[in-house]
């Protein structure tokens, strides 16, 4: 078996490639075109398994490589640094190293999801996009009108709202300003709704985002979210691993006696984390008993650790779901099927 590490980049890639024994076997520059990979890919010996580290356009290099590599694997970037040396960096020793590393089996990877899930995590992020956008044109909009005197309340994102700015109230060049960020809202606001009614549509036909949807604070944005960035559940052995990966487990710092549990872990799904503290909201207004549990460690600590507790919550039964391929049933579902009712 040959092995290839390759230091992807926009234009450019580095390739490194070694035997069974180390030995060097080729180590070049290749420009990113898919005519100029493929004819490199030929002369390759074979077989041969290559390794690239994650970076933005790593989609159509992967499934290229995937048509001659016996195996392509993704590096963690983040993990491979521990293998770095610091004095010397050039795309040479990075791709080098990332052969090395996976020559040894050592090598740090991230799942490889399919063209499909790729494809759902494309429009999902596109939707984030428009309502970040939409987000900061409502901020400049109320900034706007709490500057000249007409105070902004309300949900900015609303038609009704929006209708009812009293423009005209406002200075020529300051309601044109108006204007254009209240056309830029109405149009951000349909298309949300139209990749909105494109995401409900993908998750109505996905069993698991079915099942994911029976769950309190998540609907089908955050059902198919959170199944593209875990992937298959079955990677996970337990429910603790799974919580490292979404980033909702503190940092633990332990030698000798002293132990130190440090602030969440940086290197985690963003998105994911992200999706399970939005959701933890509704999440813990949908019993009495999360709610007590919540405002109890809000008033004991602050409401940001209380969410992240009923976010971790909240990935336990995720976990669940996922595990079983059943849709959530709360407690009292489940006492009345078991005493038959």
């Amino acid at each position: 078996m040959n092995y290839v590490g390759v230091d992807l980049h926009k234009e450019r890639s580095w390739f490194y490639v070694t035997n069974e024994q180390g030995k060097r076997i080729d180590s070049q520059s290749i420009a990113n075109l898919p005519e100029v990979l493929r004819a490199y890919y030929e002369t390759l010996p074979r077989p041969f398994t290559l390794a690239v580290e994650t970076t933005y356009n790593w989609y159509y290099f992967v499934d290229l490589a995937e048509e001659y590599a016996d195996k392509v694997y993704l590096a963690n970037s983040y993990e491979l640094k521990a293998f770095a040396k610091r004095n010397k960096k050039t795309d040479k020793i990075d791709a080098r190293l990332i052969a090395d590393v996976l020559r040894k089996g050592y090598l740090p990877t991230v799942a490889l999801p399919d063209r499909q899930v790729r494809a759902i995590k494309e429009l999902l992020h596109c939707r984030m996009g428009i309502v970040g956008e939409r987000t900061r044109n409502t901020a400049r909009l109320k900034s706007l009108l709490d500057r000249h005197g007409q105070m902004s309340t309300g949900d900015y994102t609303s038609l009704k709202c929006l209708n009812g700015i009293p423009v005209d109230k406002l200075s020529e060049p300051c309601r044109i300003a108006a204007e254009n960020w209240i056309e830029q809202i109405v149009a951000l606001n349909a298309r949300e709704y139209r990749i909105g009614r494109q995401l409900q549509a993908i998750a109505e036909s996905d069993n698991d985002a079915r099942n994911l949807e029976s769950i309190p604070g998540i609907g089908s944005f955050g059902a198919l979210l959170i199944k593209s960035e875990i992937g298959d559940i079955s990677r996970f052995a337990t429910f603790n691993r799974l919580c490292a990966y979404a980033g909702l487990a503190p940092r633990t710092f332990q030698s000798a006696d002293k132990e130190y549990h440090g602030p969440l872990n940086k290197n985690r799904r963003k998105h994911l984390q992200w999706i399970l503290i939005e959701g933890s909201h509704h999440f813990s207004k949908s019993s009495a008993e999360r709610t007590e549990k919540y405002e109890a460690i809000a008033k004991r600590k602050a409401p940001n650790v209380a969410r992240v507790v009923l976010a971790r919550d909240l990935l336990k039964i995720v976990y669940r779901v996922l595990k079983d391929k059943r849709p959530y049933y709360t407690r009292t579902v489940a006492s009345l099927a078991l005493n038959g009712a």
